[in-house]
């Protein structure tokens, strides 16, 4: 099979776009110089549109998502347009590789059926295969009239639509038709479930095509959807109203870009290597070696994930002690949140805690949320969603409780993930965390300074107060913090160091060394880390910062001159609350 005519422009994330059925990757229109400021776009021409050759092999939805898949790189997302928002679907489905979906004027079945009233109606279908038998020219021309009919600025859509139409050249007769039978056969409803994928859905009000009441059942059948409708639109609104599905496409991709949010004062350290999600934040500085690589964190994560708990000795015990503090709270959450949910034993913990609960897994690495599957019990299920810790797919105020064990070190911007979760809450909910201070792993650290002062080794932490002046900063009341320290004994450090491979806590930092460790630098490691031999073992410490914060059902009042409004006190000395 030919591979499919693809056009690249732009810089940034990786974005593919893949557009409808009779039409090829020029009909984005001037939308495209918008997105290529901000993403690298990789702008396809399914088979036998624009610039793509036709090929006889492809005569289905799955058929196009295996002609397409080669040209799209690994953790790209993915933005489709109608047949192209179903092919987006089927790539989905197939590639745990990608970071994002965004489905524009997209359905899961096309045609209407006994048990699916939001498809278009068989006989207007027939009427469209008709007319390609007839004049396919004239055929596509009332497809265009059709897109834009009910849109508020249907005009100047159309315009666009056919100004475009012949700039990559004529569609081949032989993909119009098999692109109407790919359409009038597929029905993407019964794999929607296992679709993890961060997703969103736009449709536009007065869609006459795919409706928009087909977008909101999609989006409820995916585990991680955001649905958005825009008012007034057809079934192109990023013609129409490119201002407003521009600035949604922005807002939900943002984790993948790496622009400087000035809203809200930036973290004061970045964070480090010990255990999940990440986000492509921006940097504290601009060549800050912390910062990090977040497709490394997840990929590493992933791979690691089957292995993970033979190894996971200090994230279990710092989930179960954030588990046992749960015990000060007598609320009944109906939605709970596990951020960072990794192997799912914290997710199944609070599935039995919580009976009556809906409990959301939620992970960057894909490998940790499949591995999180066999937690699963026939009545305690939860559900699993991958998504960036920074772009939550949930609806402002959906949540009643956010737990989150040792994620927020290796998230490069805190802060915005801290938002994110004062979004999510609900007013009163509560955000219940466990994060790795700047003591952690001291010993290892010290080590590396001293055989290899040129490069970073260990990531950094963020401490107590740090995460206290960040919650105050996300919009959190009444927060609670303590450090606890743990230390955990080896034999030698290359005990600890297979330890932190097993568990996916490679150096995904900026700064690292690129290539391997030479050997005498690792024997002048191993050598300092000596120097640490207590009782005939090496030490590794890690400092935990608990917190407890609350989503406020009020405004938040502090006294005029306070430099916080945050109050240091042990989780022990909390009364009870509902």
């Amino acid at each position: 099979m030919t591979p499919p005519y693809v056009e690249t422009r732009g810089s940034g994330p990786d974005l593919v776009l893949l557009h409808g059925w009779a039409l090829h990757g020029g009909m984005w229109g001037p939308w495209l110089d918008r997105l290529a400021s901000r993403f690298r776009l990789y702008v396809v021409d399914l088979p036998g549109h624009g610039r793509s050759a036709w090929s006889a092999e492809v005569r289905s939805v799955a058929d196009l998502a295996r002609a397409v898949s080669p040209t799209i790189p690994p953790h790209a997302a993915v933005l489709g347009w109608s047949l192209g928002g179903m092919v987006a679907l089927e790539l989905a489905r197939t590639r745990a590789d990608l970071a994002a979906l965004v489905l524009v004027a997209t359905t899961p079945c096309f045609l209407a059926r006994e048990d699916w009233a939001a498809g278009m109606e068989p006989a207007v279908m027939q009427g469209f295969a008709a007319g390609l038998a007839g004049d396919y020219r004239r055929t596509i021309a009332n497809f265009l009239a059709l897109q834009t009919w009910g849109d508020e600025r249907a005009t100047e859509a159309l315009r666009s639509l056919r100004a475009s139409l012949s700039s990559h050249g004529e569609p081949d007769p032989r993909a119009l038709a098999t692109g109407l039978d790919m359409l009038r056969a597929a029905d993407l409803r019964d794999g929607l479930a296992r679709i993890a994928l961060p997703t969103l859905v736009i449709a536009g009000e007065h869609d006459r095509i795919t409706p928009a009441a087909a977008g909101r059942e999609l989006a409820s059948r995916l585990p991680s959807a955001r649905y958005r409708e825009i008012a007034k639109a057809g079934h192109a609104p990023f013609l129409s109203h490119a201002d407003e599905v521009t600035h949604e496409v922005e807002r939900f991709l943002a984790f993948m870009t790496a622009a400087p949010d000035t809203t809200t004062p930036a973290a004061p350290t970045t964070p480090a290597p010990e255990r999940l999600s990440a986000t492509r934040g921006a940097p504290a500085a601009a060549e800050d070696p912390y910062e990090l690589d977040v497709a490394r964190v997840r990929d590493s994560f992933s791979g690691a994930a089957r292995r993970y708990d033979e190894a996971a000795v200090l994230q279990k015990r710092v989930r179960d002690e954030l588990l046992d503090r749960l015990d000060v709270l007598t609320m009944q959450p109906k939605t709970v949140v596990d951020l960072g949910a990794g192997t799912g034993h914290g997710s199944a913990a609070l599935r039995r805690r919580y009976g009556e609960a809906r409990v959301l897994a939620v992970d960057i690495a894909p490998g940790m949320l499949v591995e999180a599957g066999r937690r699963q019990r026939l009545f305690r299920r939860f559900h699993r969603i991958a998504a960036d810790a920074a772009a939550l797919p949930l609806r402002d105020g959906a949540v009643d409780m956010v737990f989150s064990s040792l994620l927020l070190q290796w998230c490069n911007d805190p802060d915005r993930v801290l938002r994110e979760c004062r979004r999510a809450l609900r007013a009163g909910g509560v955000l219940h965390l466990a994060t790795l201070g700047p003591d952690t792993l001291v010993e290892l650290r010290r080590a590396w300074q001293a055989a290899d002062p040129g490069h970073a080794h260990v990531s950094r932490f963020l401490d107590m107060h740090d995460v206290g002046d960040a919650l105050v900063r996300a919009g959190f009341a009444e927060p609670v913090l303590d450090v606890e320290r743990y230390t955990l004994t080896y034999d030698d450090a290359r005990e600890l160091m297979r330890d932190l491979k097993t568990i996916g806590a490679h150096n995904a930092t900026a700064g690292r060394a690129r290539g391997l460790t030479g050997r005498r630098t690792l024997a002048r490691m191993i050598e300092a880390y000596e120097q640490e031999r207590r009782d005939g073992k090496l030490p590794a410490t890690y400092e935990v910062v608990f917190a407890q914060a609350w989503s406020p059902d009020r405004p938040i009042r502090t006294k005029r001159g306070a430099e916080s409004a945050e109050v240091l006190v042990p989780l022990t000395g909390l009364r009870r609350r509902t």
